[in-house]
């Protein structure tokens, strides 16, 4: 299976994008969508206005994965404005967060997911070193932090596990961009072949 990965430049393609998220959310948290009351079948938020997208299509061009990164927003983050953990070790302009990393249903298995994390890492990574992004928040359930370290993204927890409002138990996390590159070193050297030549 080939995928096309893009950074999401155009509202055509966003609002293809919140239709996918309103999809994935649909199967794994319904009450989410019915508390929102979306009226559109596409989930959004008041974050997105402060993010980057990033979809994979498959080879028919229909969305089969996505990732925001939230950078640099005025009214933080979804992890700080919904858990509870200490956020002063944190500088205010080298934070971000990642979230709404979705790979649909029929491509989540070992071989496929991996293809499509990895990309995302290397889009991610030099997105992060681009913005001068030091660390990036996560939300992140137990079980997804677990396959996230995995696929060599070390998210560390920074507080207990608790309630989130709409998304069942989850550990405030942070990912170190330095970590990040250390962890996958090809994406340090595609980084300067791209970047640093």
């Amino acid at each position: 299976m080939n995928f096309t990965f893009l950074e999401v430049n155009n509202k055509e393609l966003l609002e293809r994008v919140f239709a996918f998220r309103y999809k994935i959310l649909l199967e794994i948290y319904p009450a989410y969508l019915e508390i929102s009351g979306f009226s559109d079948t596409k989930e959004y938020d008041k974050y997105d206005r402060y993010s980057i997208h990033f979809t994979a299509l498959d080879e028919d061009g229909e969305i089969c994965a996505n990732v925001r990164l939230i950078h640099h927003s005025p009214i933080g983050y979804p992890t700080e404005n919904s858990m509870v953990f200490d956020n002063s070790m944190f500088e205010r302009d080298k934070l971000g967060e990642m979230s709404r990393i979705f790979v649909d249903a029929k491509y989540r298995n070992i071989k496929t997911t991996k293809k499509i994390i990895q990309e995302v890492k290397r889009f991610m990574y030099f997105k992060m070193m681009n913005l001068d992004i030091v660390y990036t928040y996560g939300s992140l359930e137990e079980s997804f932090l677990r396959l996230l370290r995995i696929y060599k993204m070390n998210y560390q927890t920074i507080g207990e596990k608790q309630k989130h409002e709409f998304f069942g138990l989850r550990y405030p996390s942070i990912l170190y961009t330095e970590r990040l590159g250390n962890d996958n070193s090809e994406i340090i050297e595609l980084y300067k072949k791209q970047y640093e030549t």
